[in-house]
């Protein structure tokens, strides 16, 4: 741990370096020098540099355990939609086409009872502050593949979701199928969902 905490210090000592040198000669730059230094090849090789520091700062959530990452972003969607998920803890992180997690299996449970599962759950992060797993912020959600029991009581489910957080991100659900029952349980019909998308209207 001591490791990852000095490696993930040592690459945001880095970026902010460099983050200050832009913004300094971007203070310095105008139309009359710009050629110049585009054709210098300090100019490529500093570009070079910035480029794989970027991947790098990419990259760091790889270095974190996948159990507190689970747990942090379990305890998240949990306060911003108001819904008890249930991450497994088989998750993959990709950077393109942009930062994200994708988990297998996962859950979503009332009153400690499992009312939907999730083939497939993706989680959308800002690029803010990959430094630490603590300060990630949530962006979109992406729910594939989802088996949801409808019931008398769970039918308010969907309108609730209504009450969660959505100025700054997306929930969308994709290719998943809402099973409507009686009180014994038994399926009544069948409701396919292709694609839908909870957002916050900015001009409503």
């Amino acid at each position: 741990m001591n490791k990852q905490n000095y490696l993930v210090k040592f690459i945001k000592k880095i970026y902010l370096t460099i983050n200050r040198l832009i913004k300094n000669n971007l203070n310095k730059l105008n139309s009359n020098n710009f050629f110049k230094i585009t054709k210098s090849n300090k100019f490529f090789l500093s570009l070079l540099v910035i480029i794989v520091l970027f991947l790098l700062y990419l990259l760091i959530p790889n270095i974190y355990s996948k159990n507190e990452i689970s747990l942090k972003l379990n305890d998240k969607l949990q306060k911003r939609f108001n819904l008890q998920f249930n991450l497994s803890q088989n998750l993959e992180y990709n950077i393109f086409p942009r930062p994200h997690f994708i988990f297998r299996n996962s859950s979503i449970s009332k009153d400690q009872i499992e009312i939907s599962k999730i083939d497939k759950l993706i989680v959308y992060i800002s690029l803010n502050n990959l430094f630490s797993y603590k300060n990630f912020k949530i962006k979109d959600l992406i729910l594939e593949k989802l088996n949801f029991n409808l019931n008398n009581k769970t039918y308010n489910f969907f309108t609730k979701l209504l009450e969660g957080e959505f100025q700054n991100g997306n929930l969308i659900i994709k290719d998943s199928n809402i099973f409507y029952k009686n009180k014994e349980d038994e399926v009544l019909f069948i409701n396919k969902i292709l694609n839908m998308k909870y957002f916050y209207d900015n001009k409503n």
